[in-house]
């Protein structure tokens, strides 16, 4: 017998048991208040931030603290990027090898987001980046990026936002590709002109870089059909 039928079987046994609910249920609350009571302090220390290398760690034990309260996938999500602009800056600073400790706590934090809330995107889209700065410069784990950028867009597979970004990094892989994503992906921007026309053109005139850059992209594209 558990806990609550022992409570319904004895005299007074359902006051009890919605005392014990009503505990239960306070307790939640008060965990998710204090979850979001940290949260609120991280955006507010974040938004004061000066440098990233400096307050990093008063940034990061905000957010274990708010996680350590409430296990909510937007917290985990935000460790996970913090942790992953860590890293980005150690490549920046030119100390690729300072930048692998910060991608496995990313990695981590990031992948608890995505099993908290697996409908959502951006857990995976920002796991895939993970994956294309380990080992950087070598793209040792770049099909694993891509493959977390297509489960991020069959997620949402009509957000131009997000489709632009991961189409920016299929092009710049392009070389790493296999025909079969190559047709994935015009299948992809076939599937977006439909839904919002004019897709192409807009992302065309945001393509990074100079005339050489457009050149090879629209090179890319014709290869595709478009």
């Amino acid at each position: 017998m558990n806990v609550t039928d022992l409570a319904k079987s004895r005299p007074g046994g359902k006051k009890i048991f919605l005392l014990i609910v009503c505990l239960a249920g306070l307790a939640v609350s008060v965990c998710s208040y204090l979850g979001h009571y940290h949260f609120s302090l991280y955006q507010s220390e974040k938004m004061k931030m000066r440098s990233l290398e400096r307050d990093f760690g008063k940034l990061q034990g905000r957010l274990q603290r708010a996680v350590s309260w409430y296990s909510s996938p937007e917290f985990y999500l935000e460790l996970g990027r913090l942790r992953l602009l860590r890293a980005m800056a150690e490549i920046e600073f030119g100390q690729p090898e300072k930048s692998e400790s910060y991608l496995g706590q990313a990695l981590e934090a990031l992948k608890q987001a995505a099993f908290l809330r697996p409908v959502d995107y951006a857990a995976f889209w920002e796991l895939s980046k993970v994956y294309f700065l380990m080992n950087y410069p070598l793209p040792v784990y770049a099909d694993k990026g891509r493959e977390l950028c297509w489960e991020a867009i069959n997620r949402a597979p009509h957000d131009e936002f997000l489709l632009s970004r991961t189409l920016v990094v299929f092009f710049e892989q392009w070389l790493l590709l296999s025909e079969q994503e190559k047709m994935k992906i015009q299948q992809v921007i076939k599937g977006q002109e439909a839904a919002n026309p004019g897709f192409l053109d807009r992302f065309k005139r945001k393509w990074p870089g100079g005339q050489a850059e457009k050149e090879e992209l629209a090179s890319r594209l014709k290869e595709l059909g478009f």
